[in-house]
Order: C-alpha cells, then structure tokens, then sequence
C-alpha cells in the first residue's frame, strides 16, 4: 500500500487506561449489587437466581460490600467526567427527541454533540446522585438494630423510609443501567469498543460527537 494513502478508519483516543479500568470495576460491582439486590428484593419471581450467589447470607453480604465498592468508585468517575457532563442546548435537543434517537440507533446526532451526548449525561448525573442516596439508605438499613437501641420510635419510620427509597431507586437505576447497555452496544455501534479499546473511529466521532470530533482536529 502507498504510504501517502490515508488510512481508511483511523483511530481517535477516546478514554484513557485509568478511566477505563474505573469504568469497568464500577460496572462489575454495580452488577453484582444490582443483581443480587433484585433478586433478594424481588424473590418470588428471581428468587431463582439466589443459589447462584451462594445462597441468601453470601447474596446479602455481596450485596452490600459490592454496594460500597459501586458508592465509592462513582466518586472518581464523578471527578473523571464531570467537565465533560456540562449540560448543553444540544443536551437538550438530543433529550427532546430521545425517541426519534432510540428507535433510529443510527440518526446523526446535533452538531454541538461533543464528549457525551445528552443521554449519556442523565444517565450520569442518576448513577451520581444514586450512588449517594443508595449509599446512605443502604447503610441505615444495615445498622438498623444499632439505631434502633437509641431511639426507636424515632428510627423506625426513617428506617422504613430509606428502605423504601433504597429499593424504588434500585429498579430505576437498573432500568437506566439497561437502557445504558442498550445504547452502548446495539444502539450505537462502537461505544462499547471505545471502553474497551479506548479508541473509536474518525467516522463515528465524525457522525456521533461532531463537536468532539473538531475539538480533537479530526478532519484537517
């Protein structure tokens, strides 16, 4: 091949090792949280699954050190991102017309897209604020008896009010977390490669992150 010849697919950097390696050991403890959550919550219908875990004591005991280890890692990744998480009109377009992105995986996103669109940033800003409320609540729930000897007509309906709170916000981060999983693989092709690989393409950070794509020179 001609030396001068422009590579056909050239690679950008997209997210670096560091970021990378924090994506993914969050994910994993927000899977295990997530799924052992649900099935201890919800164990009539995947009651199934607990056997998987070890039984109900080990289930419990993953879930909440997993938990832990999700609260905690999403402070880094808040401190990682969140420059890149300002919201924007082209956020606002983007949300406006989440449908029309959904059902059509493959629409050009709005000129002003840059590092993450619209999507990707709610998704954000709920794993961030989740991860502090699920922290707290989870964390009342699990002192619970130790509470309880201060003062128990106190603790008792702000016990029941966390445990409600931590159990309504666990099916709405899960459904977020799908629709993540969604995007990031059939939705948009070539997400899931950036997180893995840290590079995407010209032609997807031309056609997904347009804005992104001229911060980082790509077509001069």
């Amino acid at each position: 091949m001609d030396p001068s010849t422009p590579t056909p697919h050239p690679h950008i950097l997209r997210h670096s090792a560091a970021t990378r390696l924090v994506h993914w050991v969050l994910a994993v403890g927000f899977m295990v949280a997530m799924s052992t959550g649900l099935s201890l919550y919800w164990r009539s219908i995947l009651g199934w699954a607990m056997p998987l875990f070890g039984g109900k004591e080990l289930a419990v005991l993953l879930h909440f050190w997993c938990g832990i280890g999700f609260a905690v890692l999403a402070l880094p990744m808040f401190l990682i991102w969140r420059a890149r998480m300002r919201w924007t009109p082209a956020d606002s377009e983007f949300v406006r017309n989440l449908r029309e992105h959904a059902l059509h995986p493959g629409r050009q996103q709005p000129q002003e897209t840059g590092f993450f669109n619209g999507g990707q940033k709610l998704f954000f800003i709920l794993v961030s604020w989740s991860a502090a409320i699920l922290l707290f609540t989870g964390l009342v729930w699990w002192f619970k008896k130790d509470l309880f000897q201060f003062k128990k007509d106190f603790f008792q309906p702000f016990y029941v009010v966390c445990r409600m709170t931590h159990r309504a916000l666990g099916v709405v981060i899960a459904a977020g977390f799908l629709a993540h999983l969604y995007k990031s693989t059939l939705g948009e092709r070539g997400t899931l490669r950036s997180m893995i690989t840290g590079k995407v393409t010209e032609e997807w950070a031309r056609s997904r992150r347009p804005a992104w794509h001229k911060e980082v020179g790509g077509g001069r």
